[in-house]
């Protein structure tokens, strides 16, 4: 940590500095102030730097505390100009990466319902930056791969370890900003989207362990891993600790054998719902009832309500919905917001596959469920890792809609653990060097 702060000390103060205006002087003069610095990270060539504090930006607009809602209104400016530097510098990122070949049908179909949408301007921004991501996440981290080579990596998961840090030390401080209803979120925006950003974190700190096995040291695995563990036990995710201790379990099979792996695969997916009818008995006879909050199990914190709720208008647009963002438009109104509010529910929909066939219909479900499942099959012939983070991904995604979004901490690193497992560039030479490529 100590090395990764002295050699990124320029970074990390303009970071500081980003969210010091923020706060200080307003949302205005900080994205005035963000986007100057963007250009400026671009006019030296710093792609790294460009992308990291992208990544960081997510990062900042989920927290709800009001100091950093600058954040939310400048990622959608910021993931533009990410686009267009790679479209005005074609020559320099090569060719488009073959990843977002695989969600081409799913995206043309997202651009096809804007015009059925309820609320075509916010769909088609959110449609816009849903493509977007997916075509600048594989060309960025090829890019700065290419010039950096697996530093690359270090600089991602020790700027991913600060951001955990930072929550720790608030709670320390007994600050309010790492605390909702109680529940620790670091400096997230509630405790489920901590979880998940540790899920995912968990698992792309898991691949480039795989891939790069000499990339950090043994005190530093202890810490990063300590930190990220420390992290979930605090937030009490329940959806997160289920995730990481199936990854690990899948993770202990696949090696031993990957047709013993899928076999137990299918058959958990299959008694999966017994399992979680009886979690709330199991954490109850190990003394952890209160720690897991299994008095919230049986109505599933509300989910079932969003989810059943969720059921009943997806019969109104079955095979075609009305494009992204229709959950909020469903959800997010006053009367809805009601009537869910009396039955115990708050938020939205809870479940990935719930939103997107509610969006895009079964024919959108199925078109993504098509493109993720080939990234997968296409990740496994390069690593058996690949099966067990597919897993640990479609679990999460279960519980929660994080899988639809795209401005957000956790889309993006499912995509930079997609490009490791798919890209030629970490493939053909994998674990020969740990040296920058020229």
């Amino acid at each position: 940590m100590k090395e990764y702060i002295h050699s990124n000390y320029q970074f990390l103060i303009l970071c500081l500095l980003w969210i010091t205006v923020g706060i200080t002087a307003g949302s205005i003069p900080a994205i005035v102030f963000i986007l100057l610095s963007v250009l400026g990270l671009k006019y030296k060539v710093l792609y790294e730097e460009l992308f990291l504090g992208f990544a960081l930006i997510l990062v900042l607009s989920d927290s709800r505390y009001h100091g950093l809602a600058f954040a939310a209104n400048v990622k959608t400016i910021y993931i533009a100009l990410l686009s267009l530097f790679i479209f005005f510098d074609r020559k320099n990122f090569g060719a488009v990466n073959k990843l977002i070949y695989l969600f081409v049908p799913f995206l043309i179909l997202a651009l096809f319902l804007i015009v059925k949408s309820e609320d075509w301007q916010t769909c088609f921004q959110k449609t816009l930056s849903y493509i977007l991501l997916f075509f600048i996440v594989p060309s960025y981290v090829v890019k700065v791969y290419q010039l950096r080579g697996t530093r690359f990596f270090r600089d991602i998961v020790f700027l991913f370890s600060l951001i955990l840090l930072a929550g720790i030390i608030f709670k320390l401080i007994g600050s309010n900003i790492a605390y909702l209803a109680d529940r620790y979120r670091g400096i997230l925006g509630n405790p489920n989207g901590l979880g998940l950003f540790c899920t995912l974190y968990f698992l792309l700190l898991f691949v480039i362990q795989e891939y790069y096995p000499v990339l950090f040291s043994k005190w530093e695995k202890i810490y990063l891993y300590g930190l990220i563990i420390f992290s979930v036990i605090l937030s009490g995710s329940r959806n997160t600790i289920m995730s990481i201790i199936a990854f690990l379990i899948f993770m202990r099979l696949y090696k031993y054998s990957p047709f013993v792996g899928f076999f137990v695969l299918i058959i958990l997916s299959l008694v999966y719902q017994v399992l979680f009818e009886n979690f709330g008995l199991i954490a109850a006879s190990l003394g952890l009832g209160e720690y897991f909050r299994v008095d919230t199990l049986k109505n599933g914190s509300g989910r079932d309500v969003a989810w059943n709720f969720a059921w009943t208008h997806i019969q109104d647009n079955f095979y075609l919905g009305k494009g992204f963002a229709y959950d909020e438009f469903l959800m997010h109104n006053v009367q809805t917001q009601q009537k869910l509010n009396d039955l115990g529910h708050q938020g939205n929909v809870h479940n990935s596959y719930l939103t997107l066939w509610l969006n895009t219909g079964i024919i959108g479900l199925f078109l993504f469920a098509r493109g993720f499942l080939l990234s997968f099959i296409k990740a496994s012939k390069n690593s058996r890792i690949a099966f067990p983070v597919m897993f640990t991904v479609l679990f999460s995604a279960n519980f929660e809609s994080w899988m639809t979004a795209s401005l957000n901490p956790i889309t993006i690193q499912l995509l930079i653990i997609l490009t490791i497992l798919t890209s030629p560039e970490f493939n053909e030479q994998k674990n020969e060097s740990t040296l920058p490529v020229h």
